[in-house]
């Protein structure tokens, strides 16, 4: 089942796995984000669009740009904005009982 454009749900063994590649990621209800391949670096790598933070709020808020790729194909995943210290965004949940009932 699609739970994402590169996600998987495997309904029978409740694993996520990449829809390119068909790499097992992690159990359902776990973080994939967690079980990806991730790259870090400052807001200005998301494009010439995104200024560094600390010229528009006139401090460093420690912002970094985390991207998020399948370790088996380099599929781009997910991106997200935070904080160096803020734990990864668990974005997508999924209630798998629900889903298979």
């Amino acid at each position: 089942m699609q739970i994402h454009k590169y996600l998987d749900l495997d309904e029978g063994e409740q694993t996520i796995s990449c829809r390119e590649c068909g790499k097992s990621l992690c159990d359902a209800e776990k973080n994939y984000k967690e079980y990806s391949a991730m790259q870090t670096g400052p807001v200005t790598d998301a494009g010439p669009a995104f200024e560094p933070p600390e010229e528009l709020l006139g401090r460093d808020p420690n912002l970094e740009f985390r991207q998020f790729f399948c370790p088996g194909c380099g599929v781009l995943f997910d991106h997200e904005f935070a904080r160096e210290d803020d734990p990864i965004l668990h974005d997508i949940e999924l209630d798998v009982d629900s889903l298979t009932a």
